[in-house]
């Protein structure tokens, strides 16, 4: 009987349990702790401008209601974000909550005053006073045929007494027809004006409270716009093509396609400027006068930046030839992103295509206790692929302290999808950006029911099913990879995706000059529509067409180069990337390096063991450059080429200069390993901080699995400890 009623009990804790971790979230409080209705008025206006949890298409699923841009946008992803943030810390438990939450309705409440500030529409401002309705001043209204123009009508009531209003109109569009205003506040309202004819005319707004009314005529002009019917072909035989296209008005003003299926928001942060994706024709309406249209494609093609004249009321027709300045694929280059989010398999396709990349991968990833993708996931390429444009869906496991990794050409997704505080369900915001109320960043260490594992658990369970272990950031912050390296569990390395240049390179050196060979990769973490997917990748040569398996056998070997804008190659005694040159006695070898770039970059070098052999700067006003080196040769090394210096033309937080980095020749000399003892004590010492998170921080399922750890872990050490010391390393695993 005893038996049986601890099953029940154990079996009601396992509901309850499963319950929690599969729980819905109430939706946030639509007036967080008191939020002036002001706040809560510009909030429901803007908040389909840009929503929260992107995906799919994600450019369409982000909102783009008024397609904003420049400041106006910035401040108002800033609002936003702050009133989630606002709407979140009412949630927290005390004495979080009470703690946060003064400083919460500060910052939003900041944030909505500078959007207030940015924002560059038509006011209509009105005093409610006792007797009567005062409008501050009728704005000047300059319309253009066929293009709507928002305003924004607030309402002040400087009463002691809740005024309810009645709201008409002739030629507005109102989203209410009655309001209600609290004593001492101000209300907001979207108004739009629909402009189908030009010359002079007027609109009325009416206004109706408690026996007072008012109406005012509100006086327009209506300027003549223009059509343009664009057409985007390849250059090399007039094939309808996909091109990124951005035009602007004489005032600098973004002016949208009508149809606008795909997009981006380059630096939404900052400076954000907006893009969309056009597949063969677009058309879009502007003021008559000068435009201005900017054409892009992937990282081969020649920019367009054209200035046209859209005459009144005509319709401008033009076919723009994108043409390439360079093409990888008939030499035997295949570009890949290895790191992409959030997509959708059509979308995926297209954006690939619109910017002329062979090989996507879409990882499947968790976040505070959300998984994203995973419904997309099949265990090899996705149907939607095509034969020059390869979509799988993999998987980012990821740990905040150990390190996040790359499994690609997965079978099935390896569980759990994360480990430690990425995996506790706890309240996130999601517009552009990870934020959480608490702002103490993200959890170092797991906790009760979400432990801590070694990410070398899942990498082995990859290897297991034939997939290729990809380190996701080489990076100081991710502790794990060295220890993951001595037991030959990472295939390759992301230098570009979410790292600083001098760090990555230093590390990545180290790697190398402890035996091991390790090929960089390169790709986006491309999340929101903030940057184009394989805006930095990596070329694999291919002796045949393309094919997944080909490409993927490629990327691990290392015939491969990273880049985020320049064209890299390297041979060395006729080798190329990732081939091995095998020497039994000294030789002077003949190094070759070349570089070419749209855009002007500083220096080509070439490197050996880490350091600096030749180096020249750019010709050809810094868009080529060529060296060759005679090296003489009498032990183990490992020879690359790389060019840096210059601005590419898209930047985002992480952006690095512009950049590439051919990927090692190998040279066996005599049988005998390359082993510097420099990088093996520096590696030993960056390892320090992770035994010490593992033994103090780190939360372990049980005691088990964190004795377990820390063994692996002082095993992964004692390699560098020996290699310090000058020790014969052993690559690829231990005895």
């Amino acid at each position: 009987m005893e038996s049986r009623y601890r099953q029940l009990l154990l079996a009601l804790l396992l509901l309850g349990l499963a319950a929690f971790c599969h729980r819905k979230e109430a939706p946030p409080d639509p007036n967080p702790a008191g939020a002036p209705a002001a706040l809560q008025d510009l909030y429901a206006i803007f908040n389909d401008e840009i929503k929260p949890e992107a995906v799919g298409n994600v450019y369409q699923s982000v909102g783009n209601r008024f397609q904003l841009e420049g400041k106006l946008y910035a401040a108002v992803l800033k609002a936003l974000n702050a009133y989630d943030i606002l709407q979140e810390t009412t949630r927290l438990p005390e004495p979080d909550r009470e703690r946060l939450l003064p400083k919460s309705h500060q910052e939003a409440g900041e944030a909505f005053a500078a959007l207030e500030e940015a924002l560059d529409w038509p006011r209509l401002r009105v005093e409610m006073g006792a007797q009567d309705f005062e409008l501050d001043s009728l704005p000047q209204l300059d319309l253009y045929r066929d293009i709507p123009q928002p305003l924004l009508l607030s309402l002040h009531n400087p009463t002691s007494e809740t005024r309810m209003l009645s709201l008409g109109s002739s030629g507005l569009r109102l989203e209410v027809d009655t309001l209600e205003v609290a004593p001492s506040a101000t209300r907001h309202l979207l108004v739009r004006i629909d402009s189908p004819k030009t010359g002079d005319g007027a609109a009325s707004l009416s206004l109706t409270s408690e026996g007072m009314s008012a109406t005012w005529r509100l006086p327009f002009g209506v300027a003549e716009s223009g059509l343009l019917e664009g057409r985007l072909v390849e250059s090399e035989g007039g094939a309808p093509t996909i091109g990124r296209i951005r035009v602007t008005d004489a005032e600098g003003g973004y002016r949208p396609p009508l149809e606008a299926d795909y997009g981006l928001v380059l630096r939404p942060r900052r400076d954000p400027a907006r893009w969309s994706y056009a597949s063969g024709n677009f058309r879009l309406r502007a003021p008559a006068g000068k435009i201005r249209i900017s054409i892009r494609r992937g990282l081969e093609y020649l920019p367009i930046d054209e200035e046209l004249d859209l005459e009144a009321g005509q319709t401008l027709r033009r076919t723009f030839a994108l043409e390439r300045w360079a093409n990888m694929e008939r030499e035997g280059w295949h570009s890949g992103d290895t790191h992409i989010h959030m997509l959708d398999p059509p979308s995926a396709l297209f954006e690939m295509r619109a910017e002329d990349l062979r090989v996507g991968h879409v990882l499947v990833l968790e976040h505070m206790g959300k998984i994203y993708s995973a419904e997309h996931f099949r265990g090899e390429l996705d149907p939607i692929s095509d034969p020059r444009h390869l979509v799988y869906y993999n998987q980012e496991y990821r740990n905040q302290t150990l390190g996040h990794v790359s499994l690609l050409s997965l079978k099935k997704l390896v569980e759990p999808i994360s480990t430690g505080g990425l995996a506790v369900p706890e309240t996130t915001v999601y517009r552009y950006s990870y934020l959480r109320p608490s702002r103490k960043g993200f959890p170092r260490s797991g906790q009760d029911g979400w432990p801590d594992a070694l990410v070398l658990d899942a990498m082995r369970e990859t290897h297991r099913q034939g997939g290729l272990v990809n380190w996701a950031h080489l990076r100081p912050a991710q502790l794990e990879f060295p220890v993951d390296m001595v037991f030959g569990e990472i295939d390759t390395a992301d230098i570009l995706t979410h790292t600083r240049l001098p760090q990555t390179l230093k590390l990545w050196y180290h790697l190398l000059n402890c035996g091991f060979r390790l090929p960089a990769t390169a790709g986006t973490d491309r999340i929101g529509p903030e940057e184009p997917v394989g805006h930095q990748r990596v070329y694999v040569k291919l002796d045949g067409p393309l094919t997944y398996p080909g490409w993927m056998e490629g990327l691990r070997q290392g015939r491969s180069f990273v880049t985020n804008g320049p064209m890299v190659s390297l041979s060395v005694d006729g080798r190329g990337p990732g081939e091995t040159l095998t020497l039994d006695k000294r030789k002077v070898l003949r190094i070759q390096a070349r570089a070419r770039s749209l855009r002007p970059f500083e220096r080509l070098e070439i490197v050996v063991n880490g350091k600096v052999a030749a180096g020249v700067p750019a010709q050809d006003e810094g868009r080529r450059a060529e060296l060759s080196l005679d090296y003489p040769a009498d032990q183990s090394l490992w020879i690359a080429a790389r060019c840096m210096g210059g601005s590419p033309e898209e930047t985002s937080i992480w952006t690095h200069p512009l950049f590439a980095h051919a990927n090692p020749v190998y040279v066996d000399y005599a049988g005998r390993a390359l082993a510097e003892p420099e990088s093996g004590c520096y590696l030993l010492d960056f390892l320090k901080p992770l035994e010490t998170w593992a033994r103090e921080e780190a939360w372990f399922e049980n005691q088990q699995r964190k004795d377990e750890a820390l063994a692996t872990i002082r095993k992964g050490m004692d390699f560098y400890r020996r290699l310090c010391k000058g020790g014969k390393p052993i690559v690829g695993g231990i005895p």
